[in-house]
C-alpha cells in the first residue's frame, strides 16, 4: 500500500499538471474575439479537445512512472510495467465547450473560463487515475485500487471511499467532482476487503445519462449518504 508521501507525491504531481492547463485555458479564452462569438466557440471546439488530450497524455505518464516506483518500493517481485491510458471523458468535451460557450454570446469570458476550468481539469486528472486503475486490472499482483480522500472531504468523496476497501471490477469508474482531490492507489493486499455494491453503484458515470436517470442516481447517492454518513 502506498505511503501518506507516496499519495502527496502523486497529487501534487496531478495537482501541477491541472494548474498548467486552466493556465493554457486562461491564456486561451483570454485571446478570444469576443466580437464574433460564433468564431470564439469553433475555435474552443477546435483547440479544447486537444488540450484535454495533450496534458491527460502528461498526466497518465506521471501515474504510469508513479506506480512503477510504487510497485518497486512496496518488493512486489513479479515483472509489470503501468501503461498510460486516456481520458475516459474525451467524449465528453465537445458537449462541456459548446455549453460553456454560452457566454461568447453575452461578452462574458470569465463565464466561459469558469465553465470550462473545472470540467477540463477534472478530464485531464481522469486520465492520471484511469491509468492506475487499469494497472491494477492487468497487475497480476495487484487485488484492486483504493481511492483515498484528503482531510475535509465531502460527503460524496468519503462515501466512495468506503472503509478502507479496493475496488476489484475493471468496468468501475473515478467518480469525481469538477474540484475533487481524491486518488485512486494500488493495493496489493491480498486480504484487503472489496468496497460495498453501494459504492459500485455511486461511482457510476452520470455524463452519460438522461437527465432523468441522473436525478434518479443522484437521489440514491443522499438517501445512502444520510443514512450512512
Amino acid at each position: 500500500m502506498p505511503t501518506a508521501t507516496d499519495v502527496r507525491t502523486l497529487r501534487q504531481g496531478q495537482a501541477a499538471i491541472a494548474d498548467m492547463v486552466r493556465e493554457t485555458l486562461d491564456d486561451l479564452v483570454r485571446s478570444l474575439n469576443l466580437s464574433n462569438p460564433e468564431a470564439a466557440r469553433d475555435l474552443l471546439l477546435q483547440v479544447v479537445p486537444g488540450l484535454v488530450e495533450q496534458y491527460g497524455d502528461m498526466a497518465a505518464s506521471v501515474a504510469a512512472d508513479w506506480y512503477d516506483d510504487v510497485r518497486a518500493a512496496e518488493g512486489v517481485r513479479s515483472t509489470f510495467r503501468a501503461r498510460a491510458q486516456q481520458s475516459p471523458y474525451l467524449d465528453a468535451v465537445d458537449g462541456t465547450v459548446r455549453r460553456a460557450s454560452a457566454g461568447l454570446f453575452t461578452q462574458d469570458s470569465a463565464a466561459v473560463l469558469t465553465a470550462l476550468s473545472g470540467p477540463v481539469g477534472k478530464y485531464v486528472l481522469a486520465a492520471g487515475r484511469q491509468t492506475i486503475i487499469a494497472s491494477t486490472d492487468r497487475d497480476p499482483a495487484a487485488s484492486g485500487w483504493q481511492r483515498i480522500t484528503r482531510a475535509g472531504a465531502c460527503d460524496f468523496c468519503r462515501m466512495l471511499a468506503g472503509r478502507g476497501g479496493v475496488y476489484r471490477q475493471a468496468s468501475v469508474h473515478f467518480a469525481s467532482h469538477d474540484d475533487c482531490h481524491c486518488a485512486a492507489v494500488p493495493s496489493w493486499d491480498r486480504d484487503a476487503p472489496e468496497v460495498d455494491v453501494a459504492q459500485y453503484q455511486a461511482s457510476q458515470r452520470t455524463t452519460r445519462m438522461t437527465p432523468q436517470q441522473r436525478e434518479q442516481h443522484n437521489a440514491r447517492v443522499r438517501a445512502w449518504i444520510a443514512e450512512h454518513l
